[in-house]
């Protein structure tokens, strides 16, 4: 077989290839953006920001607001307490990232960020909840979602799965 028809075989399936896979022309389209997320994902930078400025007490109380989870004091102070030992054990901040954002159904959203630091990165979950059955709510009302879980911790080998 010649070189040229070898190369024109090899193109030909991989357009059959990306074809078979939804990457005709057309399809590749960039998702569209949630209503929920980007006020949520306000609310979360903004704790990120402020536990980051050493202010972990007043963006704790401003995240959890009208949350179940701020009533849960012994918690909250444990969570507190391993967010204040964090330059302690990974050094100083450096920045932050989202690293996912997942809408489940119509009432939940999850984020992950990695937060970084000097020596040793940390990885930070949030869980927002809406209450179902509120149509007279709006999706991007962010006073609606509440946050339902707060933590961190260092397992990166999970952020592969």
């Amino acid at each position: 077989m010649s070189t040229a028809l070898l190369r024109r075989a090899a193109a030909g399936c991989i357009v059959v290839v990306a074809w078979a896979l939804g990457a005709a022309p057309g399809r590749c389209q960039p998702p569209k953006p949630d209503p929920a997320i980007d006020p949520l994902e306000t609310r979360v930078k903004a704790f990120l920001e402020g536990i980051s400025a050493g202010e972990t007490t007043s963006a704790y109380n401003t995240l959890l607001r009208g949350s179940q989870l701020a009533k849960q004091t012994d918690a909250v102070k444990t969570l507190m307490d391993k967010t204040n030992e964090l330059k302690s054990k990974y050094g100083e901040f450096r920045k932050f990232e989202r690293i996912a954002a997942r809408r489940v159904g119509d009432d939940l959203v999850m984020f992950k960020y990695l937060y970084k630091c000097e020596d040793f990165p940390v990885v930070w979950y949030f869980t927002f909840y809406r209450t179902p059955s509120r149509s007279d709510v709006a999706l991007t009302d962010s006073s609606a979602w509440r946050v339902i879980i707060v933590r961190l911790d260092t397992d990166l080998e999970s952020l592969a799965w």
